[in-house]
């Protein structure tokens, strides 16, 4: 793990309403202007296996098959597991003590 992980923050939303639905959704409001290539990769790597996409309407990360809490927690485990500081949504820590 590195000595500074890179840092996100999930600000989750309700994207349902006009033609998108999804389960879960959110944005990312932590300045990743400086995170290196790999940073990037990694992190559409955790978002590839949680369930999400990048909606460009919408400025949202989107989920659309599975359910809210489901997604949520998936994406939360596959960044922490990647190596990412999760500042705020994680919504592991929320459910139960054992989150990072």
């Amino acid at each position: 793990m590195p000595k500074n992980p890179p840092t996100i923050e999930l600000s989750w939303r309700d994207e349902n309403y006009g033609s998108v639905y999804a389960v879960a959704a959110f944005r990312n409001y932590a300045g990743t202007f400086d995170w290196s290539n790999r940073n990037h990769q990694r992190f559409r790597g955790c978002l590839k296996r949680a369930g999400f996409e990048f909606h460009y309407g919408r400025c949202s990360y989107i989920a659309k098959r599975g359910d809210r809490e489901e997604r949520q927690r998936a994406l939360c485990d596959e960044l922490a597991r990647a190596g990412f500081a999760i500042e705020r949504g994680d919504v592991r820590s929320e459910n139960d003590g054992d989150a990072a």
